[in-house]
């Protein structure tokens, strides 16, 4: 155990928002060759490391979900959502988790960090993004927030307002949220910083303005900045759905050298949810395959990412990947808050689970 630590220690970590002193490395071809493959060669562990149904704090008893993961400081550091009151509420909160090995994760005592009381402009917290600016000294978030979904009686929703947010931290757990948002509609933001002033994303956002609500899970777009703030977004999305893929969300992207790299996911036929990947010799032009996932749900109904493999957070190290994901299974029943048993058609996002894949020697 001491050895796998130590050498954790001297281990390159690079991540979603890895920053512009990792330009000089290049993507091996061994490496390129493996993620070229479909599916790819991940390997997943049987359980998840974190769930709903095995957490001891009552906060996340219903949903748990969307991991960010960095490592920082000798650890990895995790920040992930969810709640306890029903699936599909307005009321997700953050929570922090911290792990030595990557593998057992312990949960932040007080716990959740992050709430819509810490929001002046929004109700709930969705899919965060963390980077330790290296340059200030300085935990980096972006994050989702606003009203949230607005249903009729019958369910039907009639809006769905996700605004992007900008919060920062001296240690991760304590944040100072900006006062307005920072991006008029936004989802699941990946950041990275190429320069001193100098800043890429690429984010899901609504066409337009006046665009129906459910635009925002079709296009992802690239974004830029001089100071992480004001974003500029490019004209036209630059990945959408096609084939089978009914939607295209939660992009994660890493440049290594000349080689941009996306994964996100996509609705697919069945019910399910998978994740395809892209690359990009410029972050703008990608090269998308929607014939067949990347990193797919597992086969069969009984594995916890049997239905959903979702939001994934990749990090590599020096001879692997590490993907953190959410997950469904089909278990569509869960009980909520008031102790009443319900269901969800889709099956509540209940896990976050991790993969890795190796190369090299």
């Amino acid at each position: 155990m001491l050895l796998r630590i130590n050498l954790m220690f001297v281990l390159i970590l690079l991540n979603c928002g890895n920053s512009y002193s990792a330009e000089a490395e290049s993507l091996p071809k061994q490496l390129s060759q493996i993620l070229a493959a479909r599916p790819q060669p991940w390997e997943r562990r049987s359980s998840p490391i974190l769930s709903a149904r095995t957490t001891k704090q009552d906060w996340c008893k219903v949903v748990l979900y969307s991991p960010y993961v960095i490592f920082h400081a000798g650890k990895y550091r995790m920040w992930y959502l969810g709640t306890s009151t029903a699936t599909r509420t307005n009321d997700i909160v953050m929570g922090y988790a911290e792990s030595v090995d990557g593998i057992d994760w312990q949960e932040h005592k007080q716990n959740p960090i992050l709430t819509a009381a810490d929001v002046p402009w929004g109700t709930i917290i969705q899919t965060p993004f963390v980077m330790f600016d290296d340059d200030e000294q300085t935990f980096k978030m972006w994050f989702v927030s606003g009203a949230g979904v607005v249903r009729d009686k019958k369910g039907k929703v009639l809006s769905n307002d996700q605004k992007l947010g900008y919060a920062t931290s001296d240690d991760g757990i304590n944040w100072k949220v900006r006062p307005k948002p920072i991006f008029w509609s936004g989802r699941s933001p990946s950041v990275i910083k190429v320069g001193p002033k100098k800043y890429r994303m690429w984010m899901n956002s609504k066409f337009n303005e006046e665009g129906s609500w459910n635009s925002l899970y079709r296009f992802i777009y690239e974004f830029s900045s001089t100071d992480g703030i004001n974003w500029q977004r490019g004209e036209q999305p630059v990945v959408e759905p096609s084939g089978q893929a009914a939607s295209a969300i939660y992009p994660c992207v890493i440049k290594l050298k000349n080689t941009y790299i996306m994964w996100y996911g996509c609705h697919i036929p069945g019910g399910q949810f998978e994740l395809f990947y892209a690359t990009s010799a410029d972050g703008t032009a990608w090269q998308t395959d929607h014939k067949r996932a990347a990193f797919a749900a597992r086969e069969g109904k009984t594995a916890f990412d049997s239905r959903y493999t979702s939001t994934p957070c990749v990090l590599r190290e020096k001879n692997r990947l590490l993907m953190y994901y959410s997950a469904r299974d089909w278990n569509r029943e869960y009980i909520d808050s008031t102790g009443k048993k319900r269901k969800d058609g889709s099956s509540p996002y209940s896990h976050i689970g991790v993969a890795t894949l190796r190369f090299g020697e």
